[in-house]
């Protein structure tokens, strides 16, 4: 059986490398990384994987340009992303009856611009539809969650393509 080939995008490279473990583990997935969004691009041209995992601020190109640049090339455009984030997350007050940003750290202020698509949506699920990816995946998250989003989004993609060869 072919290992099926992911592109990791993050500029922490120990998450990368983490990820990598975590996947190749498995023996399923062969995992490549880029440090930052247009090596991420030029990563994902050379390699054609089935699957993307992307951080949203990175160097040189945030995590919606990385996408759009997947969604324009029609070589790319059906590959599933999993947009990551570890910015921080929404907080209701009660009190002020509104959502609220609230950063992981103090350092998250000086990382990037929140994007504005996570600071009026409470829900991964609208996050992913806007931005046009798959699912969304906050970190810090558990072995499990990583490994069952990679099989599901993977089996998917199987699907679909054993249905286009029909």
């Amino acid at each position: 059986m072919d290992k099926k080939k992911i592109v990791v995008i993050d500029d922490e490279k120990d998450l990368c490398l983490l990820i990598q473990t975590i996947l190749e583990g498995t023996g399923k997935y062969e995992v490549a990384m880029a440090h930052d969004g247009l090596a991420g691009i030029d990563l994902i041209k050379q390699t054609q994987p089935a699957l993307i995992f992307c951080d949203y601020v990175m160097p040189k190109a945030t995590g919606d340009k990385v996408i759009a640049a997947v969604k324009a090339d029609p070589a790319t455009a059906k590959t599933p992303i999993v947009l990551m984030s570890g910015l921080g997350e929404m907080i209701y007050s009660k009190a002020k009856d509104q959502w609220k940003w609230l950063p992981n750290n103090p350092a998250t202020k000086n990382r990037g611009e929140m994007p504005e698509v996570l600071s009026d949506k409470t829900m991964s699920g609208q996050v992913a539809e806007t931005l046009g990816v798959r699912d969304f995946l906050q970190k810090p998250f558990k072995k499990d969650t990583l490994i069952e989003i990679a099989a599901d989004l993977l089996k998917v993609v199987e699907v679909k393509e054993k249905l286009d060869d029909v």
